[in-house]
């Protein structure tokens, strides 16, 4: 079976691609790739798609570069004006932290030089929608394929998971909305568990519990699960655990700010007799889960909440560096609060 072949040029196909569309268009490989975005796990993703479709297609060269200091523009077109004799086919790595101002300047004289049987892959940072629609993009763009790697997050982020489960051969609709739910913010962390979860005899629910259990990013969900059950004693132990750990307060905080914004938009819809069947849809909560805040609904009053939420917006700041304090303190506060503490989540 032959690999498949490049077409030279695609002049009249230019466009840009979601880093999940990527995998159904690599039959076709092109000449060159732009791969862009915030999303870390995505990004390295559609790059190593890439560099295996390449190999596939007989591309047996790779070669690195990075735009930083020392980096020669001159030297770069050099190298793919003049492909190595022991392997004219090659694949040319260029990476750039961010969106360097040479790339716009410098990269569109670099396309034509880049042989027909080879791969031109430039990987940088997040392109906003005026610099997507800048010329050196759109030139790429006629070249090959501008590939957008942005997070996923509520329904695009459920699907993505439904369909990598169905990918390793799990249909199971309760999973997908549980790692959904519980990795959104890092796309990583959700492959990872796809990935231990095809190892699984028996891939349910259960398994689930014990690989998010067994894995350090996944524990600071046991601190929102203990204090929406108003468990004090046990929020505080988890709280705890985590700090002497030393583990990332941002991603603590992002998991309560999580549920005290969403147990507010609760009470907002029931201070109007709105029903919460639609926010639950939206937000992706199973019924298990929805229980689980209901109950601590009736716990909390709304000043409370609101309380919570400002405790939240502080801590969000402290994080950033625009507050003073230990956002440890302030971590331990919401969650206290959120377990039912009277006081808890109050800032000064």
């Amino acid at each position: 079976m032959h690999p498949p072949r490049q077409s030279p040029r695609h002049p009249t196909n230019a466009m840009h691609l979601k880093a999940e569309d990527l995998p159904a268009r690599l039959h076709d490989l092109r000449r060159v790739y732009l791969v862009c975005g915030d999303e870390p796990f995505l990004v390295e993703e559609a790059v190593t798609r890439i560099i295996e479709a390449a190999a596939a297609a007989g591309i047996g060269e790779r070669q690195r570069f990075f735009l930083e200091s020392g980096f020669s523009w001159a030297q770069f077109r050099e190298a793919l004006a003049s492909p190595s004799l022991f392997a004219a086919r090659t694949l040319y790595e260029l990476r750039s932290r961010e969106a360097r101002e040479g790339l716009g300047r410098e990269l569109p004289a670099c396309l034509p030089l880049v042989a027909p049987d080879s791969v031109l892959l430039v990987v940088t940072g997040a392109l906003d929608r005026a610099a997507q629609k800048a010329a050196w993009v759109e030139a790429a763009s006629r070249e090959g394929h501008v590939v957008i790697a942005t997070p996923l997050a509520g329904e695009p982020l459920f699907a993505w998971v439904r369909a990598r489960l169905r990918e390793v051969g799990i249909s199971n609709e309760e999973l997908a909305r549980r790692i959904s739910y519980f990795t959104e913010g890092n796309m990583g962390a959700a492959a990872d568990a796809i990935a231990r979860l095809k190892s699984e005899p028996h891939p349910d629910a259960e398994a689930l519990a014990a690989i998010m259990g067994d894995e350090a990013r996944f524990d600071v969900f046991a601190v929102t699960d203990a204090a929406l059950k108003g468990d004090l004693a046990t929020t505080h132990r988890y709280t705890n655990r985590l700090r002497m750990e030393a583990r990332d307060p941002i991603l603590v905080s992002w998991a309560l700010a999580r549920e005290v914004r969403l147990l507010c938009r609760m009470a907002a819809r029931q201070a109007r007799r709105a029903p919460l069947a639609e926010l639950f849809r939206s937000e992706r909560v199973w019924p298990a889960r929805q229980a689980l805040l209901l109950a601590a609904l009736r716990r909390l009053p709304a000043r409370r909440l609101r309380g919570l939420w400002r405790a939240c917006a502080e801590l969000d700041r402290t994080n950033k560096g625009r507050a003073g304090g230990d956002a440890w303190v302030l971590i331990e506060r919401v969650a206290l609060g959120l377990a039912g503490l009277s006081g808890g989540g109050e800032v000064g």
